[in-house]
């Protein structure tokens, strides 16, 4: 019988992505699954195990000092729950090693020099090092310019670790680009991670592959009046942004049924294509995006789907209106 493998592909740091794939575990650990793939280093997943069987959250807390995507609030409470729900979990990391020249020598010096899990350790920094070399010689620096030294290395680590579990299914969690060859052209990936393993295996495994963005749901439905007028609201929760100096994170919300009513204001020229939403746009849709920092609201802003280009699909665009 073949392995399968569940896949599934996220938008970082977002709330009620991390809600929906904890479920999803949550489901699969109970019909005997065990091991998690993770769009992570090796060495990162290695303290999460050792977490896992700690009283302390001491080791979780070294790991998350809030600096990139993947380091939010969010994820930090998608491991906690796997602790308290799913204890006999093994974490596995095929990423290249992220934040090596910390994590990865922490966790490089408390292993055996003679052990397997210094040589992939190892390894997995050398791969780091490769990747951010080649970025900073390019010439713009994009961190897509080394994304085919990346992509070999995921697939060639995620080919590792399943040998390593010999027959047993398995789940993994990846960003899309990683294994939807759509979302991987928006990033500029010619061949991404999954194509390569499904190239090693031919017809050897069954994969299944999902977008979390299409089986999520909203965390909390409500009601409220916009200018003048009662509308459902679907609340998507927060998604962690690091990147942006005026904001810790942004929350997503669809005013359902709305298009016919915002539909003839005017814009801003200010547009975010849908495959940046946690969550599936539609033609049509209308969403309130409102930014935090430091826990208060610092800016709410309208947006409506009723546009589309060549290379990014569907569009939002900012009305011009303020809420």
């Amino acid at each position: 019988m073949k392995k399968i493998l569940y896949l599934y592909g996220e938008i970082h740091g977002s709330e009620v992505i991390n809600y929906t794939e904890f479920e999803l575990w949550n489901n699969f650990y109970k019909t005997g699954l065990r091991h998690l793939f993770m769009e992570l280093p090796y060495f990162y997943t290695g303290f999460i195990n050792r977490w896992m069987k700690m009283k302390d959250d001491q080791i979780l807390d070294e790991l998350f000092i809030g600096d990139v995507v993947g380091d939010s609030e969010y994820d930090r409470n998608f491991f906690k729950q796997i602790k308290e729900l799913c204890p006999e979990t093994v974490f596995h990391g095929t990423d290249i090693g992220h934040k090596f020249d910390t994590l990865g020598t922490a966790y490089l010096k408390s292993l055996s020099p003679y052990s397997d899990e210094y040589k992939i350790t190892s390894e997995n920094i050398s791969q780091a090092k490769e990747y951010y070399d080649f970025i900073q010689e390019s010439k713009n620096g994009d961190y897509s310019a080394g994304s085919h030294i990346r992509e070999k290395y995921m697939a060639k680590n995620f080919i590792r670790e399943l040998e390593s579990v010999n027959s047993c299914d398995i789940v993994g969690i990846y960003g899309e680009a990683h294994l939807f060859s759509d979302s991987a052209d928006t990033f500029g990936i010619e061949q991404n991670m999954l194509s390569m393993i499904e190239k090693y295996y031919a017809n050897g495994i069954n994969i299944e592959k999902t977008l979390v963005r299409d089986i999520i749901t909203p965390i909390k439905k409500i009601k409220s009046i916009i200018f003048g007028k009662e509308y459902d609201i679907s609340f998507f929760g927060g998604l962690y942004t690091p990147w942006d100096e005026n904001a810790d994170y942004i929350t997503f919300s669809k005013i359902e049924n709305a298009f016919s009513h915002f539909k003839n204001l005017s814009k801003k020229d200010n547009i975010i294509p849908a495959s940046m939403y946690p969550v599936t746009v539609l033609k049509n849709d209308v969403f309130i995006i409102e930014s935090f920092k430091n826990r208060k609201s610092v800016m709410k802003q309208l947006f409506i789907c009723d546009d589309n280009s060549k290379d990014c699909g569907l569009l939002t665009t900012e009305l011009d209106i303020k809420l």
